[in-house]
Order: structure tokens, then sequence, then C-alpha cells
């Protein structure tokens, strides 16, 4: 029954994002058809089925078929991932062997002799040729299936580029490769029934070990398919944070420099806010630097210097002490005395690197701009900004 709860939470946690995005709807498919699948196998849903078809045992071929839609729904959305450029020419192939397997199953499911409803499908008609190639046809379609799935999962893994899709993408692929184990094993004892040695487990310890190893499947399909979500928040949470941060920082210099804010709304997803604060601090300080006179950035150096700052704390500082001068004069409408003056010596040593990013990745021009964002509103600065500044 756990089971059951978990898969429909997870299907309902997926609906809104299946909704609103197409490469999410697979997956949707997939934990819905599961859950559907599973609460089949509860006894009072199970009993109401076959009552209401008039079928004995149709929750049982309602169950497989529910759940040859959900595998095939798997092995789409690890393809929309893994090999999009395939996604096109495998929905085909993928929907037509689906449909074969189900009319097969479907056909060999009715040619059963079933005078009484059953407890346990496979057991009851281990003797039954059409019975046994009932159960084949759906164990070998979903041993091939999670094969597939499985390899295309880890196989992907390594190229992923964040952790937790990575981790997320290992665990799925550890899921349906144990369910490929699942399907072997079943396929294993029904053929094995048909020969004269048999199975070497009494029916009962086959029926637990397949339990025990179809939950765990489940389990980490679960937790390897939410493991990717959770990432997802957490990179958002960490993004919302990042803004937070640099919002001081973006608030003075644009106060200064109002034609960097882009008139466009801003969208709704924190990467793309944070992307857009990140520029219009970058293209506010380019337009600052020029206030920024060789004096004032060596005022800045040697006032950082004094207050022990070294290596990159001490670029930091200066930068920190220079953008804060820039800015106040451009408030006071200082005329630009400097512009067009060819760079000395001394201002190229004092030039800032994060005005010319393209050496760095973002996240770390997110953390050196934190980092500058918390040296221009340091109390060092703010002392420093109300002294007489250099000309």
């Amino acid at each position: 029954m756990t089971t059951v709860v978990l898969l429909w939470l997870v299907a309902l946690w997926r609906l809104p994002a299946a909704v609103r995005l197409p490469k999410q709807r697979a997956m949707w498919v997939a934990f819905t058809g599961l859950a559907m699948a599973a609460t089949t196998s509860i006894p009072a849903v199970g009993l109401r089925i076959d009552t209401l078809t008039g079928f004995n045992n149709a929750s049982v071929l309602a169950r497989q078929l529910v759940g040859i839609v959900a595998i095939g729904a798997v092995l789409d959305f690890v393809i929309a991932m893994a090999r999009p450029n395939l996604l096109r020419a495998s929905r085909k192939p993928n929907l037509l062997v689906g449909i074969a397997v189900m009319a097969a199953m479907t056909a060999l499911f009715f040619n059963v002799s079933q005078p009484t409803r059953v407890e346990n499908f496979y057991d009851a008609y281990h003797d039954s040729a059409m019975a046994t190639g009932y159960s084949l046809s759906f164990v070998i379609y979903l041993a091939l299936a999670t094969a597939v799935a499985s390899w295309m999962c880890f196989s992907y893994s390594r190229d992923a580029a964040r952790s937790w899709l990575r981790a997320g993408l290992r665990l799925l692929g550890a899921g349906t490769g144990i369910g490929t184990v699942y399907s072997l094993f079943r396929a294993a004892h029904l053929v094995s029934r048909l020969l004269p040695f048999g199975f070497p487990l009494g029916d009962t310890v086959v029926q637990r070990i397949a339990d025990a190893i179809e939950y765990s499947a489940i389990a980490l399909i679960i937790i390897g398919n939410c493991i990717a979500p959770v990432g997802v928040l957490k990179a958002a949470a960490a993004d919302w944070r990042a803004i937070r941060r640099l919002k001081p920082l973006w608030a003075s210099l644009t106060e200064a420099v109002p034609e960097v804010v882009l008139p466009a709304t801003l969208r709704r997803r924190p990467r793309i806010r944070l992307h857009r604060v990140v520029i219009e601090i970058r293209d506010a300080s380019r337009t600052l630097s020029a206030y920024a006179t060789e004096p004032i950035r060596a005022h800045a150096y040697a006032t950082a210097s004094a207050q022990g700052c070294e290596g990159e704390q001490l670029a930091l500082t200066a930068e920190a002490l220079w953008l804060r001068a820039a800015r106040q004069a451009r408030l006071d409408g200082v005329p630009l005395t400097e512009a067009g003056k060819p760079p000395s010596p001394l201002s190229d040593q004092l030039r800032s690197p994060e005005l010319e990013p393209e050496g760095l990745d973002f996240e770390t021009e997110v953390q050196r701009l934190t980092l500058l964002s918390t040296a221009f509103h340091s109390s060092a600065a703010l002392t420093t900004a109300a002294q007489p500044a250099a000309s």
C-alpha cells in the first residue's frame, strides 16, 4: 500500500510540470501508469475490476497492459534526455512494439481457460502454454525496454553537467536495471516450469524474491526521478540567494546609470533574473569606469592596501572604492575630463578583470560580484566614501 501511495504522490507532484512542459509528460504518464498498475494489485480493487468487467482475473490483464504503457513512457522520457536526436525516429517503433505486445497478450489471455478468479496468475496457470506465453510476452518486453532505458541513463549520466542530475540518472538507471533483473528472473521461472527439471526454488520463495526485486526497482525509480526536481529547486534557491546578495550593488550602480536597466519585464525563472542582474551590474560598471580617473583608482588602491588587503581581496576592495567614487561623480554630474585619454601603465595595472568577464564562467562571476557587493557596502568603503575623494 505504501508503494501505491508514493506512486500516486509522485504522479500528482509531476502533473503541473506535465501541463506546462510537453517534455515532462512522458514521465508523468509513466508514474501515473505505474500508480494505476499498483492500485489494481490491491485485492479489493482487483475484485472490483473483475466484477465490473465480468471476466475472471481481468485486473491482471489491466495491470500489465497499463504497465506496458508506463514502461514505454519511461523509455520515451529517457530517450528524450539521453538521445534527443533519436526521439522522433524512436517514437513510432516504440509505440508499434507496445501495441503489438499488448494485442498479443490480450489474445493469449482470453485463450486461457479461467473458470475462477485466482490470487496469483503466474502460479495458478503454470501448466498452460497460453498463460505462459501471455506472461512471457509481458516480461520479455519489460526486460528489453528496461535494459535500453538503463543503458541510456548510465551512458548519459557521464555527460550530465550537474551532480544532482548525474545522481538522479544513475539511480533511475539502477532502478530500470533492476527491472531488467526482475523480468529475467520471472522469465527463467516461467520457462523452467515447462521443462522436466523445474526451478530450483519453490513458488512461494520465488514470489517473495520477485516482489523484493520489483519493489526495489520501483523505489530506485521513484528516488532517481525525484532527485532531479529537488536539484532544480536547490539550484533555484541558490539563484534567489545570489539575487538578494547582488541587489544592493545593482541598486547602487543602476541608480547612477539607470539607462542600463532593461525595460522588459523580468521573467519568473530565477536563473534568468540572475543573468539579468549580473549583466546590468556589468554594464553599469563599464559606464562608471569612465568616471574612475587614474588618480581615483590609485587612491582606491592605496586605501585598500592601507587597510591590510592583499591579493584578490585587495583588488576587490580597490574596485569597490573606485566604483563608489565613480558612482558619486556620475550622480554629481562631474564631466568626463579623462574620456578618450590613452591608458597609462598605472591604469592598465589597476584595470578590473570583472569588467572583461569573458575569461570567467558565470558561477565564478556571480561569486566575485557577491564579494564585490559586500566590499562596496562595507563600513570601510562607507567611511572612505565620506572622506574627500581624490580627483
